[in-house]
């Protein structure tokens, strides 16, 4: 005997509602999680002085750092990308022990400053300075 009536349907519904919910779970959870990146450039203006007499050395051996990317010593300019060459060529011709001056232009990347140090304290100079480069 079967007494299950004949209009009767099987329709199966989905409930959406509790789907939404785990979805907004889920995006509250890996958004929480996440990690932020908040890596941001400085903008940075070099101090000035007014109060500083600006004294002429005389022998003084300079490497100037442009804008560019340049280095110059005396006659010789090469990228900063082929610093080694300049300073293989430096190791030659100056004392270990000579006071080396580093001109750098103020809009010149500090990464390369320190590139430019290293790669001199690498070759055995540790008496560096630097100053400003006039524009």
């Amino acid at each position: 005997m079967n007494f299950a009536s004949k209009n009767q349907s099987n329709d199966v519904t989905i409930e959406i509602t509790p789907l939404i919910d785990i979805v907004f779970l889920l995006v509250i959870f890996f958004v929480v999680t996440s990690k932020i990146d908040t890596n941001q450039a400085l903008n940075i203006d070099l101090p000035e002085t007014s109060s500083f007499s600006s004294v002429l050395v005389e022998n003084q051996e300079m490497i100037y750092l442009y804008e560019s990317g340049k280095l110059r010593y005396g006659d010789i300019s090469v990228d900063i990308e082929s610093s080694e060459t300049l300073i293989s060529f430096i190791s030659s011709q100056i004392p270990k022990s000579e006071l080396i001056t580093l001109a750098i232009e103020k809009r010149a990347y500090h990464e390369w400053v320190l590139q430019l140090m290293d790669d001199l304290q690498l070759s055995g100079y540790q008496n560096i300075q630097i100053r400003t480069y006039q524009e």
